[in-house]
């Protein structure tokens, strides 16, 4: 009798135990993977504890502002960014004391647009996004408890953000191949723009003309600073550059009263924009934010007194930082993007990728590309093409700058994995309903097909170590050998 209810036992405990492992798979394929910017969550858990040097914390502000690329590359910085869009200070507390438990950084900069507003409104989109990621712990259900009753929000709401499975259950229609393998382990929380814009920059006030943060805001940034200081973490406040307000800029000059009377630093570039040459017509890329240009300023800046003012070793070179070199390496595929998308012409395209020494690229002459004479060839014949193969056709893949592979002809088929992303080649002749041939090519990385046009040249710009398609353009030469462009992200 005993031996029998000791076997039931066992089997109830191993269901148990087999539901909680399914419900936690589930849980990692449906859980929301984006804080709206920044690293995120996922690499901040993945990374070895008291792996980063500086963290960063704040909204938008946070992750528009600081250039991970340019700390790692001029400065060997290992910096990363923990911040969500539109983040208010008391949301950001639970960011900087879980990231302290977790990761137990040297230095915390707290970006503090989140300060400064009349009052503290989290929507539910915003509460989400800063807490569906963050792992259970007394962390979480401490920050879910204390959003939800500033928001007057009833039990049964808490306990849904709590469970989280009763938020992210319907998120299977939105399933991509993310929430299954994390695509971007080197994201650092930085991905910069240069999209641009004019704006005229906000007329400086003396540090004098001050006023009063609203109460919960105040609260929670001196909660902050007394959490940075019991885990012996240094802390810096910077305010990022944009259009601020009167009033905005009165706030973040009682912050800097705060910082002076706590012997935290404080920089505030709306009263530093003129010293590091910030140009309100240049280096904004909308009227909160700065762009690359804008960046590199502010972050090098930020650099400066980083090392001028605390004792941070160089990490490049170490195997243990081999994700700050990746993501640099992602930085560096936006700035050839800009020079691909700024070339004039398809000539002076293929003059930018033959110089390409470190990424895959993938040609395609189809159809009638001969049609209009030998218009590619100058620039091909320096990539190393022959002409003889320019007249046949086909397509060429390059890697370190040599020809490593060529499909001849007009009918060819190939198929191989670059670093577990799956590449398919194929030409074929297709016969349409008026008896007419024509030649049909693919050139398909993952599950998109990226040759856009039938006469002409396609091209595919590719990054086996970041798996991130730099460029993708075609011109046809019955189209007067026009870019077109495959749609990208934002530059």
């Amino acid at each position: 009798m005993k031996k029998s209810i000791w076997k039931n036992c066992l089997k109830g405990i191993v269901f148990f135990l087999i539901i909680c492992i399914i419900m936690w798979k589930i849980l990692s394929v449906l859980n929301y993977k984006s804080t709206g910017g920044g690293g995120g969550w996922q690499n901040l858990y993945d990374m070895p504890k008291e792996t980063v040097d500086v963290m960063f914390f704040g909204s938008s502000h946070a992750h528009c502002t600081f250039d991970h690329g340019l700390l790692w590359d001029e400065y060997g910085i290992a910096g990363y960014t923990l911040s969500a869009g539109a983040q208010m200070i008391d949301s950001t507390y639970y960011f900087v004391k879980e990231a302290i438990e977790v990761q137990n950084p040297k230095i915390v900069v707290l970006e503090v647009w989140g300060a400064v507003h009349d009052e503290i409104i989290n929507d539910d989109a915003s509460f989400y996004r800063n807490t569906l990621g963050m792992r259970w712990s007394k962390n979480h259900r401490d920050f879910v408890k204390d959003l939800s009753e500033h928001m007057k929000k009833d039990p049964i709401y808490k306990k849904q953000l709590l469970l989280k499975f009763p938020i992210i259950h319907s998120r299977y229609t939105e399933i991509v191949q993310d929430d299954f393998e994390n695509m971007e382990p080197y994201m650092r929380g930085y991905r910069g723009s240069y999209l641009r814009g004019e704006f005229e920059a906000p007329p400086v006030i003396s540090e004098e003309n001050v006023l009063p943060l609203e109460e919960r805001s105040e609260e929670y940034l001196r909660k902050i600073i007394d959490i940075t200081k019991m885990s012996d973490t240094e802390l810096i406040l910077v305010a990022a550059p944009y259009c601020s307000s009167e009033t905005e800029r009165m706030r973040f000059n009682y912050i800097k009263q705060i910082a002076t009377e706590e012997e935290i630093p404080m920089i505030d570039f709306h009263h530093l924009y003129e010293e590091i040459e910030l140009d309100y017509d240049v280096d904004f890329r909308d009227g909160g934010h700065v762009n690359n240009y804008g960046a590199e300023k502010v972050t090098s800046y930020v650099a400066d007194f980083l090392v001028n003012n605390y004792d941070l070793t160089d990490k490049r070179g170490s195997n243990k930082y081999i994700l700050w070199d990746i993501n640099s390496r992602f930085l560096e595929g936006t700035k050839i993007r800009k020079r691909l998308t700024d070339a004039l012409d398809i000539n002076e395209y293929l003059g930018i990728i033959s110089e390409l020494k470190d990424y895959m690229i993938i040609m395609n002459l189809n159809g009638n590309h001969t049609a209009a004479g030998d218009v590619y060839y100058p620039q091909l014949e320096e990539m190393g093409i022959k002409y003889d193969d320019y007249v046949t056709g086909g397509t060429w893949i390059f890697e370190n700058g040599n020809v490593v592979s060529y499909l001849s002809g007009k009918e060819y088929q190939d198929d191989f994995e670059k670093n577990g992303v799956s590449i398919y080649l194929q030409s074929e002749i297709i016969m349409n309903e008026d008896g007419e041939s024509y030649q049909k090519a693919k050139i398909i990385l993952g599950k998109e097909n990226y040759v856009m046009v039938e006469n002409g040249v396609n091209i595919l710009v590719y990054d086996p170590v970041t798996k991130t398609v730099i460029d993708s353009v075609a011109t046809d030469i019955y189209v007067n050998f026009e870019i077109m462009r495959k749609e990208n992200e934002e530059l």
